[in-house]
């Protein structure tokens, strides 16, 4: 039975603006994932730069052990790519990151990925609760090293969260803090993490100190605890 005229062509008109419709609801995702890819293909581009141009010294490497937690600052997340890519060459060791599921989390995740890490996403809202009693079980895997900014996602700067002990706790495994001097350094002071990006041609040297269990009065009394091991370099706020 054909339709009257006028009838088909509305009919047809509302097929296509759905066609229309379906296309556009993906074409936002494509030119985000098109864009990602382009971003951490230019991140990846300047890390090999900064590799070849620079004298990196990585001093307490042998502490990063396939059974440990690994804290560092979040102004530091782009330099730790230059351990993670480290650890990978020199010992194929795959280090799982804790990383936001915020959109710049994709990116992060993305550029952990390539050299040899095992990005975790960190959800909000409800799954946190799911989330979190997976990565106590997986935290307690002995073959799983995992590192986060102690001060991340989103702040207070340079204020250590207790995340990352707790886990490092429950799982009695050891701590290890990595730490970049400032020199070789471009730092971003508008942004609260006042986050550092490597420089070519420098003379960058990584610190990994290794601080050892945690115990359950320490994490009882975090405060003290955070200041006993990190003095001055944290943050009062």
């Amino acid at each position: 039975m054909e339709l009257p005229v006028g009838q088909g062509v509305v009919v047809r008109k509302r097929e296509y603006d759905m066609k229309l419709q379906g296309i556009a609801k993906h074409f936002p995702m494509f030119m985000r994932r098109g864009t990602q890819h382009l971003v951490v293909g230019i991140w990846r581009f300047y890390i090999g730069i900064v590799v070849r141009t620079s004298k990196i010294e990585i001093q307490g490497i042998e502490h990063i052990d396939a059974n440990r937690m690994l804290g560092f600052w979040h102004e530091d997340s782009y330099c730790m790519q230059l351990v993670l890519r480290e650890v990978y060459k020199k010992y194929n060791k795959h280090i799982h990151v804790i990383v936001t599921s915020e959109r710049r989390g994709d990116y992060i995740a993305e550029m952990v990925s390539h050299y040899g890490g095992a990005p975790m996403r960190l959800p909000d809202g409800l799954k946190m609760r799911t989330f979190l009693k997976d990565l106590r079980e997986e935290s307690k895997k002995e073959s799983l090293a995992l590192a986060a900014a102690m001060d991340g996602p989103s702040g207070p700067y340079r204020k250590p969260k207790r995340l990352l002990f707790m886990l490092a706790h429950e799982a009695q495994k050891a701590i290890v803090y990595v730490r970049f001097q400032k020199k070789g350094m471009l730092t971003l002071p508008w942004r609260w993490d006042k986050y550092r990006i490597p420089l070519p041609f420098a003379r960058m040297q990584c610190k990994i100190d290794y601080f050892g269990e945690i115990s359950r009065e320490e994490l009882k009394n975090f405060d003290e605890y955070t200041k006993s091991k990190f003095g001055e370099e944290i943050s009062e706020a």
